[in-house]
């Protein structure tokens, strides 16, 4: 079980990968090797794309020598991140996330902020831990906001960074700035609660449980620090009532019923699939986005005044900054309006033939469709420019593995039920 794994162990885990990610933004900043591994006098095969003529809104774009990190960050770190969420799980992801390791700097060095409070009894003066308080506005608006937060990272991919390095590194630091401010400000895994854009990507395919999760009734809080002794003690703070740090699952359950879990869910898969589908509107082609034409557009920033759309041949003159946030957020909408009329004609079918099936049990299995569905849909597309560059029988081993792994998650994910859960985990284990 992975949650077996010291602690200790992790610790280093976390460092490694921290390490790697610092340095691919690094060599956003400043890369002198990589970028003559795609010279165009080379003949390998990314140098044939490169070559080859991309229509892009009918003309030919010649692509040009580029560096490696912005190929590493979107065609290697983000598919990975989503692989890694819906096979192994939170109790994985928590773990070895880098910049939830970095957040949490403050707090290793001591420096956190403290807010002051008066005992009723005594009337002395007392100091704790800053927390966001569960009845103020982020308290029940943190998942728009984290949403938000996401859509306005895909907009700016599109726009800004998908291939200027210098705009993707500096929003990176930005992000780790800004992951290492509210790890100040408020106590435990606040940023990965309630700020993180990552966490509604996280909750989607992590929740109620990855493929090789653990059990409920044996796991055990993510947030622990090893003592001088070397047993490990929990560190959570209570920074979040039901929080998915101690128990995945039931926070699933806890929160199944509120409106914004519709909202994400639904408006996320929506989100993914304009952000892809946005490349051939722009383009008027799939090569654009298949070739990895798009990652060797060095001219990005001069792109967002000039026409976002290229349909049936002609180009359709609004500019790119209008065109990606409205077509982004159009896909949203839709897909958050088909989920929630799907949950009502799945509930007049359930009435119509008497299978009493509860709203929690119907909506679950409509979330469970749905993930389903937009992680095979986000994997067409995710880091497809360089699996097209491997033999056949690699990318027929990769696609295959894929939907097996994604198909044994929707079997085990579609038979869930609070009532399953709360069973299992009211039941110790059996030992001998």
């Amino acid at each position: 079980m992975l949650f077996r794994i010291p602690e200790r162990w992790m610790h280093w885990v976390r460092c490694l990968l921290t390490f790697a990610w610092l340095v691919i933004i690094a060599s956003l900043l400043y890369d002198p090797l990589t970028h003559v591994q795609t010279k165009l006098n080379q003949t390998s095969p990314p140098v044939q794309l490169a070559n080859s003529c991309i229509h892009v809104q009918g003309k030919c774009f010649s692509g040009r020598s580029y560096s490696l990190g912005t190929t590493l960050m979107w065609g290697v770190i983000i598919p990975a991140s989503i692989f890694v969420l819906l096979v192994f799980g939170h109790e994985l992801w928590r773990r070895i996330c880098p910049l939830s390791f970095l957040s949490q700097i403050p707090r290793g060095l001591g420096w956190q902020r403290q807010s002051q409070w008066k005992r009723s009894k005594t009337g002395k003066q007392h100091y704790k831990l800053a927390k966001v308080n569960s009845k103020s506005w982020l308290g029940k608006n943190y998942a728009y906001l984290q949403f938000g937060l996401l859509f306005i990272g895909l907009c700016g991919r599109i726009l800004f960074f998908d291939a200027d390095r210098l705009v993707l590194a500096l929003w990176l630091l930005l992000t780790i700035a800004f992951a290492i401010t509210i790890g100040y400000l408020y106590s435990g895994k606040t940023w990965c609660n309630y700020f993180c854009p990552m966490a509604p990507v996280e909750k989607i395919y992590s929740q109620p449980s990855g493929l090789f999760s653990s059990k409920a009734h044996m796991s055990q809080s993510m947030c622990r620090i090893v003592l001088p002794e070397g047993k490990e003690q929990s560190a959570c703070v209570a920074c979040q009532n039901f929080c998915i740090d101690i128990d995945a699952e039931r926070a699933y359950w806890e929160d199944l019923k509120k409106p914004q879990e519709a909202f994400v869910r639904y408006g996320y898969g929506g989100l993914v699939i304009g952000f892809f589908v946005y490349y051939y509107l722009y383009a008027g082609n799939w090569e654009y986005y298949f070739s990895g034409a798009w990652i060797r557009q060095s001219h990005q920033m001069a792109t967002i005044l000039s026409p976002g759309l290229y349909l049936f041949g002609h180009q359709i003159n609004l500019p790119k900054l209008i065109t990606v946030p409205m077509i982004l957020g159009g896909f949203t909408a839709i897909a958050y309006i088909l989920g929630r009329f799907a949950e009502k004609q799945a509930k007049v079918y359930s009435r119509r033939h008497n299978l009493y099936l509860s709203s929690d049990i119907i909506r679950h299995r409509i979330f469970t469709i749905y993930t389903f569905g937009i992680f095979n849909f986000f994997f067409i597309f995710a880091g497809r420019p360089l699996i097209l560059l491997l033999p056949l029988w690699i990318q027929y081993i990769y696609n295959s593995l894929l939907l097996l792994l994604s198909t044994l998650w929707f079997y085990k994910t579609l038979s869930r039920s609070p009532h399953l859960y709360f069973h299992e985990s009211n039941t110790k284990p059996f030992s001998s």
